[in-house]
């Protein structure tokens, strides 16, 4: 970033919240990290910027720089206003989740290009496309990669070291699942989790599962898009990228169970 007292970011609009009587502090993630700044004036009924600073909105900004407080926009023009996620309930709080997560996973600062423009893809997915719990899922394995916790979905991460996918065909055939232990960071063999399903926090993963997980981590999305996903299987990988996200982060996603009962109310998935 430049050292001058003017200077031109892009970014996404991941959150805001009031500050004053009229101002309004955004938390932007941008190429260069996720970085906070504030605009004046910003819920005045007549001020120029409002719709350029909404919720999950791309835009070009011209920011002072201010020592020892926010940075202040003098400027801000829209590039993509995401639209259709501030009108529709529903991808709308896909959105949340997915802004939610990157928040709780990157401290200021943090972040960069790639994640930048995961995150601008993915919400243009949300926009367009019909299966959003596959968009979910796979912004998931992506954000958690860039993140450094990206889950071990092809070694077993237990005591038998072998490698998870070359079972997969057997273990379909006898029925038997895998597991998955957020403490190890991962998924286990057959074997493993027949020893250690009793620990709590180490829950089933069915090959089904667990090869879904892997096509989402894989990539690229462009692979996943317009594959018909079931309904079971998509509540299980739910269930299991919960699981896991929670325990790293200590504490659960707010959104997501805003998200799990509102698609129950739509009757989505859940």
């Amino acid at each position: 970033m430049s050292t001058d007292r003017l200077y031109r970011i892009e970014g996404i609009v991941i959150r805001r919240r009031d500050q004053g009587d009229a101002d309004r502090v955004l938390t932007l993630c941008a190429p260069s990290g996720k970085v906070e700044v504030i605009v004046k004036g910003a819920r005045k009924t007549r001020s120029r910027k409002a719709g350029h600073v909404e919720l999950f909105t791309r835009s070009h900004f011209v920011v002072s720089r201010v020592k020892n407080s926010w940075d202040i926009v003098s400027q801000a023009e829209m590039v993509d206003a995401h639209q259709v996620l501030r009108s529709d309930l529903l991808r709308g709080t896909y959105a949340r989740y997915a802004v939610e997560l990157l928040d709780r996973f990157f401290a200021q600062g943090e972040g960069g290009r790639a994640l930048c423009e995961l995150l601008d893809h993915t919400l243009t997915w949300l926009c367009e496309d019909d299966d959003l719990d596959l968009v979910a899922r796979f912004y998931e394995q992506q954000l958690l990669g860039l993140a450094g916790f990206r889950p071990e979905l092809y070694a077993c991460v237990g005591e038998h070291s072998g490698r998870v996918s070359l079972a997969l065909e057997e273990a379909a055939e006898a029925g038997t699942p895998y597991g998955f232990d957020p403490e190890r960071g991962g998924a286990l063999c057959r074997a493993c989790f027949a020893e250690r399903s009793p620990k709590q926090g180490i829950v089933p993963l069915s090959p089904e599962g667990l090869g879904f997980l892997q096509a989402c981590q894989r990539g690229p999305y462009s692979r996943l898009r317009g594959q018909p996903i079931a309904t079971a299987l998509h509540d299980e990988a739910e269930r299991v990228m919960q699981h896991y996200i929670t325990y790293h982060l200590e504490r659960s996603v707010r959104s997501s169970a805003f998200l799990r009962q509102l698609k129950r109310e739509k009757g989505v998935s859940a």
